[in-house]
């Protein structure tokens, strides 16, 4: 029966990577204002059926109903309707809103 020593055993663990933290910086212009176009404007763009609840019309409009978008989206994640984000657009929108909304 051989075996190793404990030195060689430390030796061969493989390198697991350590996930790093999350993105602190989201910009409005290259990820949220795409994801919310994609996403949301099907239904809640200009003349569109949801139009009447909110309408995505740019930075502006995401700011006045801040709150309401993080609730449906974020908190109770009941939009999109007809599917969901990812783990990671629901992560990198999270830390858009806990930056301040920045318009960057």
């Amino acid at each position: 029966m051989a075996s190793c020593s404990k030195r060689q055993a430390e030796e061969i663990q493989p390198d697991i990577p350590v996930p790093g933290p999350p993105v602190s910086t989201v910009s409005y212009a290259t990820f949220v204002a795409p994801l919310l176009q994609s996403r949301c404007a099907g239904c809640h763009g200009a003349g569109r059926s949801a139009a009447g609840i909110w309408t995505f019309n740019g930075h502006a409009s995401v700011v006045s109903s801040a709150a309401r978008i993080r609730s449906s989206v974020l908190v109770n994640k009941t939009m999109p309707r007809g599917g969901t984000l990812s783990a990671a657009e629901l992560t990198s929108l999270q830390t858009w809103f806990d930056n301040g909304l920045p318009n960057n």
